[in-house]
């Protein structure tokens, strides 16, 4: 892309494009916008037309997608935290507990266990590796879980699983990626501390408060200012845009990315926006669209061909290998003390919409940028790549799929399959 203004078109016009016909193609084209930005991605980029080659541009083509991709994180897990229920996270907090904990092991240890021997990698490339892949994306699950199909068909109790593990685990995954990458600049004794002291007190937990009291002033002067004569109705648009990129870049000054910060913000900020403001603004589709497509357009610009070309048919098996064992198979073991999710169909259902997408991107981008390990980022996009193309064309199908065997059996405690939306 020659210009900002060729790049501004570009975006715009996706979005825009996107917005007056995306419904059309989600729900019976199959497609979903992640997926088409993808492509048009590739299309425009080096390997077809060559219209948004990023190697031409002045800045450093990784550096600018790994901040688009944070900001495009901090923007989605904040529409993630307001679409929830208020007290959505505590009353499944043993569920997600579970999913957070022992459920993103798992997925940590099969993606590096996968990239271990299937691609034969050296220990701490396929640990690397297993770490970027472990959580699932926000962007793409928003899609999944708020589409009108998923409204209509998937009871609460599981797009919210869905939703509040997408949000909160795009955050923790810092503690995976962080843990190798220390081992291989220090000693075992010295990385192990330094990870203590300083990834886990100073950036996780210290960034999980500081996104607590922001969040939760935040609601508390929404809710002065509502009450106050002549207040005008409030946009929460603008108003979750702020908080977001208020707290990244406070928890940025304080060494640590912020997402994980953004979405407990969110989560303090919650009970003070009420549903109808939510449902009104529409946030996961009319904010959230704006960050998360161009940066889609972005990956699919900056595929590495060529690496993907060394790896050979091993890469692709690799990426087939994650879709159905970094995720699946483990909840199918899980599910059972996992309050609200019911069948094994419904695990599988879950399990196989953890989808790859913008937050490994960053990750993979910020294990580059610490390690100079560019195979890293060969490996983990072929997993990225696929996990947009399948997910994105099988939502639909399997969401009508599951929403029949669940209308079959009639819900106790949690209303109807579908609702308008997770806070209603």
């Amino acid at each position: 892309m020659s210009s900002l203004s060729g790049a501004l078109a570009l975006g715009a016009g996706t979005v825009l494009a996107l917005g007056l016909v995306g419904g059309y193609v989600r729900n019976r084209l199959w497609l979903a916008e992640s997926t088409i930005c993808l492509m048009l991605g590739v299309i425009l980029g080096p390997l077809m037309l060559g219209w948004a080659d990023l190697a031409a541009v002045s800045l450093d083509p990784f550096a600018l997608l790994k901040e688009a991709a944070r900001l495009t994180l901090g923007i989605s897990v904040m529409a993630a935290a307001l679409r929830l229920p208020p007290r959505f996270v505590c009353q499944r907090a043993v569920g997600l507990a579970i999913l957070l904990g022992p459920g993103m092991l798992l997925m940590f240890l099969s993606g590096s266990l996968l990239a271990l021997t299937v691609l034969n990698q050296e220990p701490h490339v396929a640990l690397l590796v297993g770490a970027a892949l472990a959580p699932t994306d926000p962007v793409v699950a928003g899609a999944i879980t708020g589409g009108t199909a998923a409204k209509r068909l998937i009871p609460t109790r599981m797009r919210g699983l869905l939703t509040a593990e997408s949000g909160a685990n795009d955050g923790l995954a810092l503690l995976f990626v962080t843990l190798p990458i220390l081992f291989l600049a220090r000693a075992p004794v010295e990385a192990l501390s330094e990870w203590l002291m300083r990834v886990l007190i100073w950036e996780v937990v210290g960034g999980v408060s500081t996104g607590l009291v922001s969040g939760w002033l935040a609601g508390q002067l929404l809710v002065w200012a509502r009450r106050q004569p002549f207040s005008e109705r409030h946009s929460l648009a603008t108003i979750a845009v702020a908080l977001s990129l208020a707290v990244l870049a406070v928890v940025r000054l304080m060494g640590s990315d912020g997402i994980l910060a953004v979405f407990v913000a969110g989560l303090a900020f919650n009970p003070a926006a009420s549903s109808g403001e939510a449902r009104q603004e529409e946030i996961q589709v009319a904010v959230s669209r704006f960050f998360d497509l161009p940066v889609f357009i972005l990956v699919g610009a900056m595929l590495p061909w060529t690496a993907w070309n060394e790896l050979g048919w091993r890469g692709l098996a690799f990426a087939v290998a994650v879709l159905f064992l970094r995720r699946v198979p483990w909840w199918v073991i899980l599910y059972r003390a996992v309050p609200g999710v019911k069948t094994a169909s419904e695990a599988v259902f879950l399990g196989w919409f953890g989808p790859i997408g913008v937050s490994t991107v960053y990750y993979l981008l910020l294990i580059r940028e610490r390690t100079d390990l560019d195979q890293v980022w060969g490996i983990g996009t072929t997993a990225v790549f696929l996990s947009v193309l399948v997910h994105g064309t099988s939502a639909t199908p399997l969401t009508h799929l599951i929403g029949r065997r669940i209308r079959s059996k009639p819900e106790r405690n949690h209303g109807p399959p579908g609702t308008a939306d997770l806070r209603e």
